[in-house]
């Protein structure tokens, strides 16, 4: 009887060790964990880092140099906390973990409330990628190969769908990584245009610089802004999957690298384009750009990363509309994906092209979708949690979820304000 159960044991045993050990390429139901901290790195910055970016010189006008340096850095923080929380909780789960697994283990009447918000924050984002896109590529098309067909933005639109569309049925983010890398490149490359365009052209616009603002109604429209501009979290799960080395201390130490990157990126981009434009700063800086080589090099590498980062949002966009429509169906169901992928593609493109503007896209997932996934889920998750909870991080969750319900509360009052 001993020898018969030795075999379970060491297959127990041995399964255990694969979900623990590191060095594995292969995990319960053959994940794979080929991702090294450099790939999560560069698809998780890729993921935080996209249109919200637009919005920095204008948000430091609305709040002043100081305040809006102030306010990225507690986004930034609290979005760290967030990412941390959920770090922590995915460690309970092992590689499956998943939001939608989260939700329904800590509290699982939020699920499909999970769900949806993970879905409406993806699916905007990536509808904002292709708005900004149809508003650029037909400027770039005409700048450099004068009018043409291909310069109607509808038409250059679809050209440019028809390059990125096939990206979007990956089922890994692993397997995005080099065109994630291309798109961070890009938002290098821009920082440093903008930081040659400083100092080197003649800018006739400097005046109404501000280091502080007073306090105003206006103010309270911009918090969701920075709060989406940290959104990565849908995404902390897959990586937590497929990266070799999944412990707390390194995924803490990739948290803290793509955050601090960002908030750099944010801040010297903000400020720069500021103090270029001062008061005449538009919510998408791109405008304020002349139609000289340097503006149209910037455009074109914009473009490629709104390219790159429209598959990033897809993937889980796909993902948690599969677990609405579908909660009993694997998500690793080939032609279910593929028309869920489908489907996600077509709708966003019919948006695009009937001219929805990119304020209300950005006030209305910043104020909803995103508040709760960085501030507001990874708290409850984390409270509901049945494990050791230091006393430092309980205190600091409680501020993270008082954060979050401010900043919706503010947003939302700011948009019904706007509306009435």
């Amino acid at each position: 009887m001993r020898s018969s159960h030795t075999p379970n044991k060491h297959l127990l045993l041995a399964f255990s060790s694969n979900l623990k050990h590191p060095g594995l390429k292969t995990g319960l139901g053959g994940v794979n964990m080929a991702t090294t901290l450099a790939s999560g790195y560069v698809t998780l910055l890729k993921t935080s880092i996209g249109s919200g970016i637009l919005s920095f010189p204008y948000l430091f006008k609305t709040y002043g140099i100081l305040t809006g340096i102030a306010l990225t850095v507690i986004s930034g923080f609290f979005s760290v906390l967030g990412l941390i929380l959920y770090a922590i909780c995915s460690q309970e789960l092992g590689r499956t973990a998943t939001l939608s697994r989260l939700a329904t283990e800590s509290m699982p009447y939020t699920r499909m409330i999970v769900d949806f918000s993970v879905f409406l924050k993806c699916f905007g984002v990536a509808l904002s990628y292709l708005i900004i896109t149809r508003q650029l590529l037909p400027v770039l098309i005409e700048t450099i190969f004068g009018v043409s067909m291909l310069s109607d933005p509808n038409i250059s639109l679809l050209a440019f769908i028809s390059c990125i569309g096939p990206f979007t049925y990956f089922n890994r983010l692993d397997r995005l990584k080099y065109t994630s890398l291309c798109g961070v490149v890009a938002i290098v490359v821009v920082v440093v245009a903008t930081l040659y365009r400083y100092e080197h052209t003649p800018v006739t616009t400097t005046s109404g610089i501000e280091y502080l603002v007073p306090l105003s109604y206006a103010w309270m429209g911009g918090f969701g802004k920075f709060v989406f501009s940290f959104t990565c979290h849908q995404n902390i799960f897959a990586i937590h999957s497929e990266m070799e080395d999944n412990s707390l201390p390194r995924m803490k130490r990739l948290i803290y690298m793509v955050a601090s990157s960002a908030a750099v990126i944010y801040i010297s981009f903000g400020v720069l384009n500021y103090l270029l434009y001062g008061e005449a700063v538009k919510d998408n800086v791109l405008e304020n750009y002349p139609n000289d080589i340097l503006a149209s090099v910037v455009r074109g590498l914009y473009i490629v990363v709104m390219g790159v980062s429209y598959p990033l949002q897809v993937n889980p966009c796909r993902s948690h509309l599969i677990n609405i429509i579908s909660p009993s169906q694997k998500p690793g169901e080939k032609f279910l994906r593929f028309v869920v992928t489908t489907a996600i593609i077509i709708s966003t493109c019919l948006l695009a092209v009937s001219g929805m503007g990119l304020g209300i896209i950005y006030s209305v997932i910043g104020a909803t979708a995103s508040t709760f996934m960085c501030l507001i889920f990874p708290a409850l998750f984390y409270f509901n949690a049945n494990i050791t909870k230091p006393r430092g991080l309980v205190i600091l969750s409680y501020v993270g979820f008082l954060f979050g319900v401010f900043v919706f509360s503010a947003s939302v009052f700011s948009i019904i304000l706007h509306n009435i």
